[in-house]
């Protein structure tokens, strides 16, 4: 029973086109985990991993009603399955999903989709509460015929079974602007053991610098209440682009293996900046071929504001630095308007 309800909410996040029909089929998959899950909302289990912070498991469960953000992920998920079954018809598809939480958001509910044959998949989570919870939906569901390894371990630090080639790697522990959460770190380590075919989701976030005015900037303050989509979200006319700071995909950590650290160039701060007085961080992600998150389309896309540029009127330059050794944060450094 749960099995082919689960089925037909899936389908229908796949099917969907408009924002009103992205939330109410997220909203579905909301309350078929609610049904089904034994997860203690009110238990804080947050863990400090060196490369952020790991939500806690009641935390990781509420990422579902980030609706657009969850909808989108799935959608480019079972495109990227697709593409997988048809490249390789022979054989199963071998997934690595790190950071799975107690749903295994990403993964899960598309398995009814799939012949057992079809998928083999290794999901890790640091949390014991949230690898439980993903053993009893399985089993609640109906779905422990299908090869599903749960281990919990710091995605972090984890290394493959050799004989486990990724073909498809799934991520998705952010926060907006890169910050907190762990993501740079566990796919720095993914993708260092990804092969060529592999594919990687998100396959690109993009992180870009602007002087804005950002409490004009759309930002998503309730998704369960306030959802838009890129059509109705209307950024504040006046910001400024500046630069793209990096892109995390798979050629980045292929070049820039060892650094943990991104040191931006030096920008040249404006003199009038009456209509953008602040120095933000924005945040685009592409999922999956044309399947993207936008600015403010979900809470890890929301704007990030670094500093005013009030106080840094005695200052002509300002270089960006985002460090994820720790828990990832930003930081600037400036050059003073005396230095030539």
């Amino acid at each position: 029973m749960y099995k082919q309800e689960l089925a037909i909410i899936v389908q229908s996040i796949i099917t969907s086109n408009t924002v009103d029909e992205h939330t109410k089929c997220a909203r579905n998959l909301s309350g078929f985990y609610e049904k089904i899950a034994t997860i203690n909302h009110f238990e804080n289990n947050e863990t400090h991993v060196k490369g952020g912070i790991a939500l806690s498991s009641s935390g990781a469960a509420d990422c579902v009603d980030d609706y657009l953000r969850t909808v989108y992920f799935i959608k480019g998920v079972y495109k990227a399955l697709i593409k997988l079954c048809n490249d390789f018809p022979e054989r199963s598809i071998n997934i690595l999903y790190a950071g799975c939480g107690p749903y295994a958001t990403l993964i899960l509910p598309l398995l009814p989709l799939f012949n057992k044959d079809r998928i083999k998949a290794i999901l890790l989570d640091i949390n014991a509460a949230s690898i439980e919870s993903v053993h009893h939906i399985l089993a609640v569901v109906g779905l422990n015929d299908y090869s599903i390894q749960l281990i919990e371990t710091d995605a972090i630090t984890y290394d493959k079974p050799q004989d486990f080639t990724i073909d498809l790697a799934i991520s998705e522990t952010m926060h907006y602007a890169l910050t907190r959460e762990p993501q740079v770190a566990i796919t720095q380590n993914i993708v260092s053991q990804l092969p060529s075919h592999g594919i990687l989701i998100p396959e690109e976030i993009r992180i870009d610098l602007a002087y804005t005015f950002f409490d004009y900037e759309p930002s998503l303050k309730n998704a369960i209440d306030e959802v838009k989509g890129r059509d109705e979200l209307q950024p504040y006319p006046h910001s400024v682009f500046v630069d793209r700071l990096f892109t995390i995909n798979k050629e980045l950590f292929g070049t820039q293996s060892q650094n943990l650290s991104f040191k931006s160039d030096f920008y040249k701060l404006p003199d009038d900046f009456s209509n953008h007085p602040d120095v933000s961080i924005f945040t685009e992600i592409k999922i999956f071929e044309d399947i993207e998150l936008k600015t403010a389309e979900s809470y890890i896309t929301n704007p990030y504001s670094v500093v005013s540029l009030y106080n840094l009127i005695e200052y002509s330059e300002i270089q960006f630095i985002y460090d994820f050794s720790d828990i990832p944060k930003w930081t600037y450094n400036v050059k003073s308007l005396l230095i030539d």
